[in-house]
């Protein structure tokens, strides 16, 4: 009975150690077991979409010019002389084209320009093939008190435009480099005498050329703006008066 007894308290041993041994090698397996975590999947931020340059109105639809106008002499001119408050006016009507989106728009019009060149000399209209000529007039300016040349042209302006972006006041910077082509519908003289106060006006004058061109420069702010200009062409046709080109700067106020 003894021997039985003891051999059960044997068995019952070897079977609780065994059981422990068990345990503590799960236990161990956990432990060791390295945790594994996935890491949220990063989505890159969208770029932003570049938005398109938007051409806020006023598109400069209204162009006024006060100018600064004279004509430069290539030759003497048989003693001619301009006058420097030599001034002329444009009133042009435009149309703005944006290109592609973009801060560089066209632009293309059409308007009428005055020219007004005080000078010292009467012009004579020559029948006998020469041209028109100057001449000096006695004691200038002592009895006269007006003396000019009126020119009006029918003009059609073509302008590239680049803008910057609006500034904090809403307004922005202009840089328009154009060409204008015109065509003369009128040309006269005016002198206006002190002693006796009198007024001659004498037309017509066909020695004129009756186009010009030239290249033209507008650069400002806001609605205000610098403008020039320079005719590629003679004031009067080839061979049939002196050597002259006009040429003007003054301001310019756009608008609409």
């Amino acid at each position: 009975m003894k021997k039985i007894a003891a051999l059960l308290f044997l068995i019952m041993s070897v079977l609780a150690a065994s059981a422990q041994v068990d345990s503590a090698a799960k236990a161990k397996s956990i432990l060791v077991q390295p945790m594994t975590t996935t890491a949220p999947a990063v989505t890159p931020a969208p770029k932003p979409e570049k938005k398109p340059y938007v051409l806020n109105v006023p598109k400069d639809r209204l162009v006024l010019d006060l100018n600064a106008a004279n004509w430069i002499r290539h030759n003497d001119a048989n003693g001619f002389r301009t006058r420097y408050y030599s001034r002329g006016l444009n009133l042009y009507g435009m149309y703005d084209l944006q290109i592609k989106k973009s801060r560089v728009s066209f632009a293309f019009g059409a308007g009428i320009s005055f020219v007004d060149i005080y000078n010292n000399s009467t012009l004579y209209d020559s029948t006998s093939g020469s041209g028109g000529k100057f001449t000096p007039m006695n004691n200038y300016p002592d009895t006269v008190k007006l003396n000019k040349v009126a020119m009006t042209y029918i003009d059609i302006p073509l302008e590239l435009r680049i803008r910057t972006n609006r500034d904090k006041l809403d307004q922005l910077w202009k840089f328009n480099i154009g060409f204008k082509v015109g065509v003369r519908i009128d040309a006269y003289t005016r002198t206006i005498y002190k002693t006796p106060r009198e007024s001659e006006r004498d037309k017509p004058y066909p020695d004129f050329n009756l186009f010009r061109m030239g290249p033209t420069l507008r650069i400002g702010y806001s609605s205000f703006n610098f403008t020039a200009y320079y005719g590629l062409l003679d004031v009067f046709k080839t061979n049939r008066g002196p050597e002259l080109n006009e040429w003007s700067f003054g301001i310019s106020f756009n608008g609409l």
